[in-house]
């Protein structure tokens, strides 16, 4: 959700594709639109917290929720933020604005087995009914939903986090950030001492924990610990608290979280939670920075419903998805087009009606901008032609100027399903001013026009400096294949 944030106070602030905004910032806060539900739901479970007063048992106790346990469990969750979301503009001049969101997620969640050690112990499956999340930024409000194709979901985690996906449908990027949820119940029960403990008995997670807990990608200086602070017959409490420096999607980042959580002693499950998130973050490749506070609260309480969480379902789940499973879509429907692309391409703009339509892809790897993409649509031709390649070539040349030096490659690709496609690549040199002068960076270009059998066009330009082209590969080409022409949609 951190990324769902970041992103859309980037969008709200760049207006304006071209203007070559670099940094953005945000803020959140929120009311869950859930509270009615949640207190209800809680009010069993705030019965252990007040238990916590009373009758503490000295003894040591064990923490364990097994991942072998077939019981599900229905979880509802809110999320309130608040803060800033900061950029650079086009003068390089710093601006702020103020961001607020609120999320609601209710859903069923069953555990799955490990598929390895460490975080990759940590797997469940889940049945959504509500996931949505509403932001503002800069006077600008947007809505969120997941949508009801894609409320079945698996979650499998990683040290980076927890990585979500649908069996049934491909997930676009606006539903997996949306997922990404602050206070995940299942980081949560990473915190559980692998040991029997008593009360005041404090211990240190392994260092996967807190970046599993806070989706840190490298991480630089980590320190986390938890105590038994309460505990009875019916339930314990657990206090953590921990601090983390590392870099997030090329940003410098700093995570302080803190906060509590209520294991329920005769059903061996997290029963409620609170994580509390102090963030700051750089200006990154693909996001604004951030300076925010995030409050996640959890109920969890054991269902006798089990929705389509049943045994059979949980044994289809496969231990290693298929990358087809992990494919992104991305629906440009006002254009009549549809395209899948990998994790690591993410959605820096899009402008998809008025002058100036384009959209805007960068692909990212290990926290570094390996390309840009940008796409457009172009004027239909005659049914079944497609604009001559020598044409494409003088217009490449034309808008290049002085960046254009050669024609590396030029051809038309064979293609199925009555698809024409043009791929010119050039190389060139891109300069890059700065205050102690400027520099010539050695840049390739490869292009494409992608039409159909009715004539309808549209172009890419994949941008990337020189040395890049080998790490980029054939993922140019790979969205480009990937595109599907539908009925425009206004």
């Amino acid at each position: 959700m951190f990324s769902r944030l970041a992103q859309f106070a980037g969008r709200s602030i760049l207006r304006d594709p071209l203007k070559h905004v670099t940094c953005f910032s945000g803020t959140m806060n929120g009311h869950s639109s859930h509270s009615t539900i949640l207190m209800r739901s809680a009010a069993a479970v705030g019965l252990l917290c007040l238990l916590m007063c009373q009758n503490a048992v000295a003894e040591k106790i064990e923490l364990i929720e097994s991942y072998s346990s077939d019981a599900t469990y229905h979880c509802q969750a809110t999320v309130s933020s608040q803060g800033e979301v900061f950029f650079t503009n086009s003068e390089k001049k710093e601006r702020r604005e103020k961001l607020t969101a609120n999320a609601s997620f209710s859903f069923l969640e069953r555990r799955l087995p490990p598929a390895g050690r460490d975080s990759l112990a940590f797997r469940s499956v889940r049945d959504f009914q509500t996931a949505e999340m509403v932001t503002t930024v800069g006077g600008h409000r947007t809505e969120v939903k997941l949508p009801e194709n894609a409320s079945f979901i698996v979650s499998d985690g990683y040290r980076e986090g927890v990585r979500h996906y649908s069996p049934l449908v491909k997930l676009s990027r606006d539903s997996l950030d949306l997922l990404e949820i602050p206070g995940d119940p299942l980081v949560l029960a990473a915190l559980l001492p692998s040991n029997a403990v008593e009360v005041d008995d404090e211990w240190k997670p392994s260092d996967w924990v807190l970046q599993m807990l806070t989706g840190i990608e490298a991480v630089e200086t980590s320190e986390l610990k938890c105590q038994l602070s309460a505990s009875n017959s019916i339930s314990a409490k657990v206090t953590f608290s921990g601090k983390i420096k590392g870099q997030r999607f090329g940003a410098s980042t700093e995570v302080e979280v803190r906060g509590t959580l209520i294991f329920d002693l005769r059903t061996s499950h997290v029963a409620r939670t609170q994580a509390i998130y102090k963030i700051s973050a750089g200006i990154g490749t693909v996001y604004p920075g951030l300076d925010i506070e995030v409050t996640s609260n959890l109920v969890r309480n054991v269902s006798e419903e089990k929705g389509r969480l049943t045994d059979v379902i949980v044994e289809d789940v496969p231990l290693d998805p298929s990358e087809n499973m992990k494919q992104l879509t991305f629906e440009a429907l006002p254009w009549g087009v549809t395209i899948e692309h990998g994790r690591g391409w993410h959605l820096f703009n899009s402008v998809m009606e008025g002058a100036n339509q384009v959209a805007i892809f960068r692909l990212v790897e290990h926290g570094s901008l390996v390309c840009q993409c940008n796409f457009s649509p172009l004027l239909k031709a005659a049914p079944g032609e497609i604009t001559p390649l020598e044409q494409f070539e003088a217009d490449i040349q034309k808008s290049l100027g002085k960046a254009f030096k050669s024609v590396i490659k030029s051809e038309r690709l064979p293609t199925e399903n009555g698809k024409q496609i043009l791929r010119v690549a050039i190389e060139g040199e891109h300069e890059v001013k700065g205050q102690k002068g400027s520099a010539l960076i050695p840049m390739t270009w490869i292009y494409y026009i992608v039409a159909d059998r009715t004539g309808q066009q549209l172009s890419f330009v994949f941008a990337v400096e020189s040395p890049l082209v080998e790490q980029l590969a054939d993922r140019d080409l790979e969205i480009v294949k990937n595109l599907r022409f539908v009925t425009p949609q206004r």
